[in-house]
């Protein structure tokens, strides 16, 4: 039965004021496993999932019309990756990202730590969206390695794939439990409620879309890292989101609606953990909540991300009628193709994703840039040259915003930060 565990808080520190090292009473909460649950669900919120999941099925078959699958896969995974950093408080514009991102693909040391941050949970979404492509059965090491991919370029890099053996909680002090607005379980329960999750993952009991919202609220109530759980939680989504086949080809960018919708996530996350008996009506009624913003926010997501689509068309139509004749299956036409997942490039990185060598390479983007499509700048100390699509840039930028907008028009809302990073704390608080 879903319960509140007492437990006693004394604090092993010096040197904090008085009100940080008082102990206290304080209450964790241990979930139901999920494993047998009969979830009910009344008839307009299954309508409502419906939509969700038809909304991404359209998603990924029409986009196959556009002439950037590749291109558009990148974006929407990245789109995707940056919102749920933007979640706990890591914020970089896409020029920050792609400047960094140009720099650490050279060798350098990035000094902008925070894009350094973003990019790792780009790698790492990358990481979950491979796993739910390439393998049946998600097991608690291809967990931990995409946590490990998120943390090991952190400031807290030692405890990269690492399960806690701490209490951790969310809100309130850095130094005790006592104020926390929620307590995850206590470290002793996560195997036993970790391998219920990676069952429930692993099975098919709930629709797709139902699944992926139960294993994230799940997941984000047991906290099972000392860091990072939001961002690891939300890749969860895609994993399973791939693995049922719902979206084999694009990843609907659900954090970008989240990230806006930030007291409607917190809220429902809170309602999914109730207390009672697992058999109780309660317990389905309180994960509707929940399910209600997730249905939302991915339908959501899916119209807006087909509207980006749209526009790669308009942009590659313009494009391509600023350089002429294209030959089919040439540089110039891979680059064109390329440009929307990857809107800056050096030659040599271009070379290797399009398979291209470097001269042939070259001569592509002496066209492209001659023709307006790509402009040249130098990025980082070294002054490394790269080059830009700076149309793309600007798309990027119009549909965050836009996403970021309950109304989705192009006004800017910005999530709360997280109160606390520390071990003891909570980490990635949603």
């Amino acid at each position: 039965m879903a319960m509140l565990v007492r437990s006693r808080w004394t604090s092993s520190f010096e040197g904090m004021s008085r009100r940080d090292r008082q102990g206290c009473d304080y209450d964790a909460y241990l979930p139901d496993p999920l494993a047998g649950w009969e979830l009910a669900l009344p008839a307009d919120l299954v309508a409502d999932l419906s939509d969700a999941d038809a909304a991404i099925r359209r998603l990924n078959v029409t986009g196959t019309s556009h002439v950037s699958l590749e291109g558009l896969a990148r974006f929407l995974l990245r789109a995707e990756s940056v919102a749920s950093s933007k979640i706990e408080g890591l914020e970089a514009g896409p020029r920050r990202l792609l400047d960094a991102e140009v720099v650490l693909a050279q060798g350098g040391d990035a000094a902008d730590r925070i894009a350094v941050e973003v990019l790792a949970n780009v790698a790492a979404m990358e990481a979950a969206v491979e796993l739910g492509s390439s393998t049946d059965t998600i097991t608690l090491d291809d967990l931990l390695g995409i946590h490990r991919i998120l943390m090991e370029r952190s400031a807290t890099p030692g405890i990269a794939g690492v399960v806690r053996t701490v209490q951790n909680w969310i809100g309130g002090s850095s130094y005790n439990p006592c104020s926390a607005a929620f307590v995850p379980p206590p470290p002793e329960t996560l195997g036993a409620l970790l391998h219920d999750l990676l069952a429930y993952v692993n099975g098919d009991d709930h629709p797709a879309l139902v699944q992926a919202a139960i294993a994230h609220a799940q997941f984000e109530t047991i906290h099972p890292f000392a860091d990072g759980n939001g961002r690891t939680g939300r890749a969860l989504i895609h994993v399973i989101l791939r693995r049922r086949g719902l979206a084999p080809r694009f990843v609907p960018p659900i954090s970008l609606v989240l990230a806006t919708w930030s007291r409607d996530y917190i809220a429902g996350l809170t309602a999914y953990r109730q207390v009672g008996a697992p058999d109780s009506p309660e317990r389905s009624v309180r994960a509707g909540t929940w399910l209600r913003t997730f249905a939302t926010a991915a339908h959501r997501s899916c119209n807006d991300a087909e509207a980006y689509a749209a526009r790669i068309d308009t942009l590659d139509a313009r494009w391509r009628g600023l350089l002429g004749r294209v030959r089919a299956n040439s540089a110039v036409e891979l680059l064109l193709d390329l440009l929307p997942g990857v809107p800056v490039i050096t030659v040599d990185s271009a070379a290797r994703l399009i398979g291209r060598s470097e001269m042939r390479t070259g001569e592509a983007v002496n066209r492209l840039e001659a023709a307006g499509v790509l402009r040249q700048r130098n990025v980082g100390k070294q002054r490394y040259r790269v080059f830009e699509a700076a149309d793309v840039v600007d798309l990027f930028t119009g549909l965050e915003r836009a996403l970021a907008s309950p109304t989705g028009d192009t006004a800017t809302a910005r999530p709360t930060r997280r109160v606390s990073r520390r071990v003891q704390a909570a980490g990635d608080g949603v």
